[in-house]
């Protein structure tokens, strides 16, 4: 009777060790019954690291989720808390490669979220890929998220892309001053690269207005070799695709020589109140006046945003999770924005929360409600009539103009779809 017992306490202990290595497998690394792990990877220090509010603002919406009951009557995303780590990369892909690994292996995230750069993205791709760890809302609008999808399935933008952007202010200039002497002043990587491509793209025939063309490193000291070449060659706009510490420096730098295009145009990466703020501060009100960019989510620098309850909401946050930060300062408001369409995408996912199942959200999104993007702008993906997937979430767009005088960004014309969705 005693070895009967004893074999089938064994076959029970086996059969809930089967049952428990079963569940184990069933279920993705990062989540439980309760919780959601997402990571990142910024540049808080470094070259970029004017960048380093971007994941604080993230952080400040997923505690704000965590609090808060959503549509469907849970906190957080879908009843998973989320929580977030992110690590300093310095804007290096090195230490992204470095970093990312230890997000995956140790910290056993779900997915990774947000990481800032282009090249330093681009460095943990395949990896990722090969994992089948989701790599979402990459803080870089690179246009190969968008373009190579389906090489890499487990990756994707958010942000409007830099060649639709570069195509849009080459199409208003070939319109609008089509005897424009255009110089160019770009970062020498894929960054800067897909600028100058979308702004040919868009000039078409005209071209041929592009003079001179000017690169720079990321790491580069100075950009005054560069000011110079440009300013002697007579050109009258200028193209600005610079991240924004060098932004800053090639606004002071031309300030510095007497020099002051008469039309100036700068990628939105870098064209937030901010960043033009302290370039006015040491470049000049006037050598900073006019420049015109591009944006698709609000402004909490501008006063006319004031009694938007999108706006107002920001601001609450800010107070509650970010008390001693800027709430000027738009990057937080960009970090928020890109939290808010991931708590959405987890929500949709539904109960089942897999990668795979993720994944498949990711591909058809259609988020029409993110309170701190600008009026009709949408988060959407889904297949083409051709039957590929629409990997470009956002792609609408808004000129904007700066006025040095009283240091705001002022849009004009109608909002633009440079993808044409």
């Amino acid at each position: 009777m005693r070895r009967k017992l004893f074999l089938v306490a064994a076959l029970v202990v086996a059969a809930v060790a089967a049952m428990g290595a079963f569940a184990k497998s069933a279920s993705d690394p990062g989540v439980t019954s309760r919780t959601v792990t997402l990571g990142g990877t910024f540049p808080l220090t470094g070259p970029a690291s004017s960048y380093a509010p971007i994941p604080s603002g993230m952080a400040a919406y997923f505690s704000y989720a965590n609090a808060t009951r959503g549509p469907d009557h849970k906190r957080g995303a879908g009843g998973h808390q989320i929580i977030w780590k992110f690590y300093d990369d310095a804007y290096n892909p090195a230490n992204t490669v470095q970093r990312t690994h230890q997000l995956v292996e140790q910290d056993h995230v779900f997915a990774l979220v947000g990481g800032l750069g282009t090249e330093p993205q681009q460095a943990v791709r395949d990896y990722l890929n090969q994992q089948k760890v989701p790599q979402v809302f990459v803080s870089t609008g690179a246009t190969t998220w968008g373009f190579d999808h389906a090489q890499y399935p487990y990756t994707f933008g958010w942000q409007p892309d830099y060649q639709a952007e570069g195509a849009l202010y080459g199409r208003y200039i070939a319109k609008n001053d089509p005897n424009a002497k255009i110089g160019i002043l770009y970062q020498h990587d894929d960054y800067g690269k897909d600028y100058v491509a979308g702004l040919y793209a868009g000039l078409g025939a005209k071209k041929d207005q592009v003079t001179i063309s000017r690169s720079f490193e990321v790491t580069d000291a100075s950009v005054l070799s560069q000011i110079l070449d440009l300013k002697a060659s007579g050109i009258d706009t200028f193209m600005i695709f610079a991240t924004p510490s060098k932004t800053i420096a090639t606004y002071a730098t031309a300030a510095k020589v007497g020099w002051k295009p008469k039309n100036i145009y700068l990628n939105s990466v870098s064209g937030t109140q901010t960043f033009m703020a302290i370039a006015v501060k040491l470049a000049g009100a006037a050598e900073v006046d006019g420049t015109i960019s591009a944006y698709y989510l609000k402004d909490p620098a501008n006063p006319s945003w004031a009694n938007d309850a999108g706006m107002q909401k920001y601001n609450a946050i800010m107070a509650k999770y970010l008390p001693t930060a800027d709430p000027k300062n738009g990057l937080y408001l960009y970090g928020m924005a890109k939290a808010f369409d991931t708590v959405e995408a987890l929500r949709n996912t539904g109960a089942n929360l897999t990668r795979a199942n993720f994944v498949h959200t990711l591909n058809n999104l259609n988020i029409k409600d993110n309170p701190f993007a600008l009026p009709g702008v949408v988060t959407k993906t889904g297949k083409t009539k051709t039957g590929k997937i629409d990997a470009f979430p956002i792609s609408q767009v808004h000129l904007i103009r700066f006025d040095g005088a009283t240091q705001q960004w002022n849009p004009f014309g109608t909002t633009i779809d440079p993808r044409g969705k």
